[in-house]
């Protein structure tokens, strides 16, 4: 989630024949030219559950995550089965999870930090969706994330020292999704107007 962003504006009681607001009427036009899924890569705190669950609802789509589908199936926390099985045997199952969610329909799917720097899961992505990295510097990511409990590749002394450095690392492999978006100074709501409008650009027009 991105921490301090405002809530989301309930939409009003249509009062007759009110016009679509411009986010509706964007949303609209990708939906109907959207033919496959849309998967977010990037590192922790760049926005992928939180933009990504606010635009699939825009787009009218499911919103699944990875990584929770990973913990369901497994019934232990991400950080247990790296301990427990070793990164080789969680990026396996990372694989066949991402395959399996999408070979569904046109939705909005949140991958792991990791994910995207590994060859096959790449591969995958980049023939089967649109994959959009969503960026900030480690600066914000950090202010983001707030606790850093819960990320167990943060159990640091310092943390924005790793973040700095996983950038460094992984945007090399980011660099391949076929949209970027910086989502640095951005509120929720205006990071997803921004990733309608670069899935706008990018989607043919009918």
């Amino acid at each position: 989630m991105i921490a301090g962003m405002e809530p989301t504006p309930k939409p009003s009681v249509n009062q007759g024949h009110q016009k679509p607001s411009p986010a509706a009427k964007l949303g609209n036009s990708v939906a109907a030219r959207l033919d496959r899924p849309v998967a977010l890569v990037g590192l922790m705190g760049s926005g992928k559950s939180a933009v990504g669950r606010r635009t699939a609802k825009m787009l009218g789509l499911n919103f699944e995550d990875s990584d929770k589908h990973i913990v369901k199936n497994t019934g232990i926390s991400i950080a247990e089965i790296f301990e427990l099985a070793g990164e080789t045997k969680f990026r396996e199952m990372e694989l066949k999870t991402i395959r399996a969610l999408l070979s569904d329909r046109p939705q909005i799917v949140a991958t792991g930090g990791g994910a995207f720097c590994h060859g096959m899961t790449a591969e995958l992505l980049l023939e089967t969706a649109l994959v959009v990295w969503l960026k900030a510097p480690p600066e914000t990511l950090l202010s983001r994330i707030g606790n850093t409990k819960s990320r167990p590749l943060l159990h640091n002394d310092d943390p924005l020292a790793t973040l700095t450095r996983l950038n460094q690392q992984r945007s090399p492999y980011y660099e391949k999704a076929h949209i970027h978006l910086d989502t640095d100074g951005l509120s929720t709501h205006k990071a997803m107007m921004a990733l309608l409008r670069a899935l706008d650009s990018h989607l043919p027009r009918q």
